[in-house]
């Protein structure tokens, strides 16, 4: 079984309430609740695990009472984390869903910097994550204020062991685009024209193969097309209407995951994506982020179209 070093170090205990209608500014009564842990990270090493080709090795910060909350939480699931003790408190995220116009709402609190000390004892046990890793994934933002440039030095570490690194961020990050690292993206449609100020998702891609190491970029758009190029050839894919909707969050994640499995067992970086928008689709039919049913994503993978562009 392949490992993959990944890197999220903004967590969130997630809270997530069900409505049968949900109206702004006025008192909403929640029919149901769920709380689990979550943030980009742990979701990817969840749907890596539903997928099962590669292990996710984690490794984040956690802070104060939800910090530790993650923790036992992730314990049970048997979950491979390391996890850097802060002393700002782990953020808590909570999602309003609601089941009569299928939208959702989410309200996230503010996450506070990881000081000096505790990004060098988070780096450290990302170079001993990646000792056993065929690859790295570097997963969403930092903890609000922390040193920016911790994304970089951690590239520095990829590209020292010669490992691919999947990149499902996209701020402030020209120096791990400049680092010379092999580099697998896979962000989405608003995220690509945040990074590069295109408005079409053909000259974003332009953008990045023109000014970076990426070796293949996949973009997600919800439920609309993806697209997966290698910076010659662009595909672009069509993703069947669900109607029984659960649960949208982390269907990026489960992409990332399961796209990046696909990569490091060697297989068709095209087709591979085809099976990650199939369980990212598959995510969507579960209350839990990041967890799905390979049956169901077998069954979506069989009716996703996709062709040169």
């Amino acid at each position: 079984m392949n490992n993959i070093a990944v890197l999220g170090p903004n967590p969130a205990w997630q809270k997530t309430l069900f409505f049968d209608r949900f109206a702004y500014g006025k008192i909403n009564r929640a029919k149901e609740m769920q709380q689990f842990p979550a943030g980009k990270g742990i979701n990817f090493c969840r749907a890596a695990a539903c997928h099962s080709r590669a292990v996710g090795r984690l490794v984040q910060f956690t802070g104060g009472e939800n910090g530790d909350r993650i923790q036992t939480e992730l314990a049970r699931e048997g979950m491979s984390v390391f996890s850097v003790r802060t002393g700002g408190a782990t953020r808590c995220c909570t999602t309003c869903l609601c089941r009569e116009t299928g939208t959702m709402t989410e309200v996230i609190e503010p996450s506070y910097p990881a000081d000096p000390a505790e990004v060098k004892m988070l780096l450290d046990y990302f170079e001993d994550a990646l000792d056993d890793s065929g690859a790295a994934a570097f997963c969403g933002t930092l903890p609000t204020g922390t040193d920016p440039g911790l994304y970089a030095r951690a590239a520095a570490t990829v590209l020292e062991q010669k490992k691919p690194l999947l990149l499902d961020s996209y701020q402030n990050l020209q120096p791990v685009f400049e680092s010379g690292v092999e580099i697998w993206l896979k962000i989405n449609v608003e995220e690509l024209q945040a990074m590069t100020g295109e408005k079409t998702v053909e000259a974003g891609l332009a953008n990045v193969f023109r000014s970076s190491g990426v070796r293949f970029a996949a973009i997600t758009d919800g439920p609309g097309k993806a697209y997966a190029s290698d910076g010659k050839k662009l595909c672009v894919y069509t993703i069947p209407h669900l109607d029984n909707v659960v649960n949208p969050i982390g269907c990026g994640d489960t992409a990332s995951a399961v796209w990046a499995s696909e990569l490091l067992n060697g297989n068709d970086p095209f087709d591979s994506f085809r099976l990650a928008l199939a369980a990212a689709s598959a995510n969507c039919l579960s209350a839990f982020p990041g967890s799905f049913s390979p049956s169901d994503a077998d069954a979506i993978a069989r009716r996703i179209e996709f062709s040169e562009a």
